[in-house]
């Protein structure tokens, strides 16, 4: 898969008018070929798919099986755990239904219930990185106490954060792993901090905790409740890092304040990865991150169709449009991460 030529950066108030200008005539030439259409049929299809499936594996995991057994039910849990924060996370953006009670319910119970990621919290980070993809002084996923995206994170770090950052391009694929757990942290945090706004997070995290340590400790014994619970948090990791370490990182640096439009930003700073179905499935159609970034309320089933649309429309107009095979973007994002590495205090 072949990129436009790169372009000049667009800097400047008229640029940031053209850029608007570009996406509305964008979003009108997708409208037309049905892009932002419902799909209700997959939603029901694909949330009955997630919600029978970690039922079924939950279930045979009470049972304490064989070893293979429990390995093959705890690797199922983990995927789909993944598939229902997917889920959430299309009707987090609206793209499943504009009802906004409905909406609620279903981002907790697949969010919250399904994961521990408690839903108000994912809705809190992820709105701020949508329209400040990449912005070094806003995109919350451009932080971190440990590793560096940028150089004046970098240059900042001390302790154990320049430990890890002056090594990071190795040591991300392994902490990684922790990302479930941290995750579930700072869920909890937010939560503590934001108490009376949370509390059907509150009550429903409970009950994921409830659900994953009362009955298989009834039945399995605490040792064994623990282990289930912790095994499979520590399987989500890898499948996170395959699917989300690739999209942003190693692509341009917004900096506060820059004059940038948002159709520029999105392209600038996201990357595509494989077109075929089976990536659409593992990548729960992220793997179409550009149309998603443009479009965030576009169906997941809508980007496959979009992609060749927004493809063809980049290069008409002369702008980048990176597509790359996983294997190339992590080799890219290793290179970022060993560059920004050079500026870790010594």
């Amino acid at each position: 898969m072949q990129n436009a030529p790169e372009t000049s950066t667009w800097t400047g108030a008229g640029d940031v008018a053209y850029g608007d200008r570009l996406h509305h005539t964008l979003i009108a030439e997708l409208s037309k070929a049905g892009c932002f259409a419902p799909t209700p049929a997959r939603n029901v299809v694909y949330g009955a798919f997630i919600l029978v499936g970690y039922a079924a594996a939950y279930v045979a995991l009470l049972a304490g099986p064989g070893l293979a057994a429990r390995a093959l039910a705890l690797a199922t849990l983990a995927f789909l755990t993944v598939h229902a924060g997917f889920f959430a996370h299309e009707v987090g953006h609206g793209a499943i239904m504009r009802d906004r009670r409905a909406t609620a319910w279903l981002g907790q119970v697949y969010n919250t219930l399904l994961t521990a990621l408690c839903y108000s919290y994912y809705r809190h980070i992820h709105r701020r990185h949508h329209p400040h993809c990449n912005d070094r002084g806003r995109d919350p996923d451009m932080q971190s106490e440990f590793f560096s995206m940028y150089r004046e994170s970098a240059e900042a770090k001390t302790g154990l954060g320049k430990l890890i950052s002056g090594r990071q391009s190795r040591l991300i694929w392994i902490l990684m792993w922790l990302q479930p757990f941290t995750l579930k942290l700072d869920s909890l945090r937010y939560l503590r901090r934001h108490p009376r706004t949370t509390r059907v997070d509150q009550a429903v995290v409970l009950l994921h905790f409830a659900l994953w340590l009362v009955p298989p400790t009834l039945m399995l014994g605490p040792g064994a409740a623990l282990l289930n619970y912790t095994l499979m948090s520590l399987l989500v990791g890898p499948y996170l890092v395959v699917i989300f370490l690739v999209n942003h990182i190693g692509t341009r640096v917004i900096e506060p304040d820059e004059p940038i439009s948002f159709f520029m930003q999105q392209l600038s700073t996201t990357r595509n990865l494989g077109s075929s179905r089976l990536h659409d499935f593992v990548f729960g159609g992220v793997n179409n991150h550009i149309e998603h970034h443009l479009f965030p309320s576009m169906p997941t089933a809508r980007l496959r169709a979009a992609r060749p649309i927004v493809r063809a429309f980049c290069r008409r107009h002369g702008l980048v449009y990176r597509e790359t095979s996983w294997l190339v973007a992590t080799r890219d994002v290793t290179r970022h991460f060993d560059a920004v590495s050079a500026f870790v205090p010594r």
